[in-house]
């Protein structure tokens, strides 16, 4: 069946959809796209109409044939009339393919634009968009939906076409040839229409719990393998096997369940369709014997009624595809919708000419609920160009949030951030990236090599350059004992690298970037204690020229810093050197008391 259920049974889990409640700018898109590819579209139709009127030709030419030729014995106007069949289905096969092609050509191309403007407006939006949905989620509507949204353009729109007018054409020929043979063979339509509709209600019921149980084995495989290092080092292995049998077992199942349903659609239409066959011999066979109606008559009914049936169990099973089509992109349009809460500036402000490098926060606040209370309050800090500013402070205090805000991650609530006296919120995104760079302390490595990985910020940057930073950062060292070298991969996440190699190839990634400010958040926290060394005395080389903020721990980090803030409760309590604020923090001292008794 074209469209059928076999191809939506592993289409992710069916939600419950009206298309009554289909986003508004969903049918926008559809009709935009249409008129964007209407000439392969209307070339389509054209083709769809000729393709359905070359598959009706066939038994009414054969009734000529019969009742005007082989009758008479014309052999000469046979002759003409075979030609004739085989030239309908030569273009039958013409059309066919132009009808097929186009449609999934107009289809596809939806899909495509469709995908790239999805991908691209997820890519724009604010951190918090991505707090709030679940990747696996996003991913499906990305991939998955979007396939399913194919079938709005083609099984749903053209083969819908396709079927309702092969149904109307037999239905006219049949009245046309012999209206009362026509309403004998009409007589069996409304208890198969009755028994199809049962028939596929129950079929969208088996495959709306066969996406279920594939869905719940999906994510428990995926849950599993994320947390294989857990499973293993609790010996749950064999409670996960067990689960996940279960879970294999329930599919398979409702798999059955369902492919029992299916098979009875085909003996169904089998059944119909000799139902409708066995009408037409008996009654117009009556009716030939007495005279009345021509065998030639006969045979053409015969050819329309085995027409007939497959068409109609198409349109019995298309709601089904056209809501679950409909489901999809209305999921697609959802996402579309979201507006980032980050928003770049109408008319933005570049802060690249004469760039100086100061970064204020001006009475900053910031909550990451509305319900909950703010993580800053009244945040002020002022750090002058080319200055290097340690913040530290226990956990909870707040560090995280500055980088955040800083990076413009997140909005203040309240107050503002400059930089060079501009407002953040009025420098484009693009341009704050390029002036700023971040190490984080989770880092994360794309599945490249590790020069690719280096070179992410700036991907024309030559080898030499790529080299040169490594050294600096001191990654070059265990670079080049790796079998490949720079062209090493680095596996899923980074994970063929020790936490440590990951900061280093990330400071790396940062340098080469050439920002203007960095933000190191715990950048050596990982790196065993030769490398943190090697990184200290490069510091001063890797930071010349450029504002820092750093947030730390380790007070070795901090020998590097001009000025050391103490943050608690939100606010900047002290700033100062080391020695000042042993002298003026209790704070800081219980911090470095903690860190010398560890």
């Amino acid at each position: 069946m074209r469209g059928g259920f076999g191809r939506r049974m592993t289409s992710g889990k069916e939600t419950d959809f009206a298309l009554s409640k289909l986003h508004p700018r969903a049918i926008q898109l559809v009709l935009n796209h249409f008129k964007r590819h209407a000439v392969p579209l209307l070339v389509a139709l054209g083709s769809m109409v000729i393709v359905t009127m070359m598959s009706l030709a066939g038994p009414y030419l054969t009734k000529v044939a019969i009742d005007d030729y082989i009758v008479t014995g014309d052999l000469n106007g046979l002759t003409w009339i075979a030609l004739l069949i085989l030239l309908s289905y030569g273009v039958f096969w013409g059309g066919s393919f132009w009808q097929t092609f186009l449609s999934s050509w107009v289809a596809q191309r939806f899909i495509g634009d469709l995908r790239i403007q999805l991908y691209d407006h997820i890519q724009r939006q604010s951190i918090d968009f991505f707090h709030r949905r679940r990747t696996g989620d996003l991913l499906s509507r990305i991939v998955h939906d979007l396939e399913t949204v194919s079938e709005l353009v083609t099984s749903g729109f053209i083969h819908l076409l396709n079927d309702v007018l092969t149904l109307l054409g037999i239905a006219i020929i049949l009245w046309v040839l012999d209206p009362p043979l026509a309403l004998v063979t009409f007589f069996v339509l409304p208890p198969i229409a009755w028994i199809m509709n049962r028939l596929g209600k129950k079929m969208r019921q088996a495959y709306t719990e066969v996406r279920e149980r594939l869905a719940d084995l999906n994510v428990d495989v995926e849950e599993s393998l994320s947390g294989i290092r857990v499973v293993q080092a609790l010996n749950r292995e064999a409670a996960k096997s067990g689960t996940f049998s279960r879970l294999s077992w329930d599919n398979l199942r409702a798999n059955l369940r369902a492919a029992s349903l299916f098979a009875l659609l085909f003996p169904t239409m089998t059944i119909s369709r000799v139902a409708g066959e066995s009408l037409v011999l008996w009654y117009g066979g009556w009716r030939v014997v007495a005279g009345t109606l021509t065998l030639g008559v006969i045979i053409a009914f015969l050819g329309y009624v085995r027409r007939f049936f497959a068409p109609l169990a198409e349109l019995s099973q298309i709601y089904n595809t056209l809501q679950h089509a409909g489901a999809s992109l209305h999921r697609a349009v959802e996402i579309l919708e979201e507006v980032p809460s980050v928003t770049e500036p109408s008319l933005p402000q570049s802060p690249s000419e004469g760039f100086k490098g100061e970064i204020v926060f001006d009475r900053v606040a910031f909550t990451y609920d509305q319900e909950q209370e703010h993580v800053l309050s009244g945040f002020d800090l002022s750090i002058k160009p080319g200055e290097t500013f340690a913040l530290v402070g226990p956990t909870g205090a707040g560090k995280t949030t500055v980088v955040n805000l800083l990076t413009r991650l997140y909005d203040p609530t309240e107050g503002a951030i400059r930089i060079d006296g501009i407002d953040l919120r009025a420098i484009a995104s693009r341009d704050l990236r390029r002036i700023m760079a971040v190490v984080p302390q989770s880092v994360f490595l794309f599945n490249r090599s590790l020069r690719e990985n280096i070179r992410v910020g700036r991907p024309q940057a030559t080898d030499e350059e790529v080299e040169t930073v490594a050294k600096l950062v001191g990654a070059h060292y265990f670079i080049r004992r790796l079998p490949d070298g720079y062209e090493t991969r680095v596996g899923e996440g980074g994970s063929r690298l020790s936490g440590g190699q990951r900061q280093l190839i990330a400071l790396a990634r940062a340098l080469l970037a050439q920002p203007r400010i960095m933000i190191l958040d715990e950048a050596t926290s990982s790196v065993d204690p030769h490398s943190e060394r090697r990184i200290r005395q490069a510091m001063p080389s890797i930071l010349q020229g450029k504002t820092a903020l750093m947030i730390a721990h380790r007070l070795s980090t901090l020998e590097s810093a001009d000025r050391i803030g103490m943050i608690g409760e939100g606010q900047l309590q002290k700033i100062g050197t080391h020695r000042q604020l042993m002298q003026t923090s209790p704070l800081y001292r219980d911090l470095v008391k903690k860190q010398h008794v560890s």
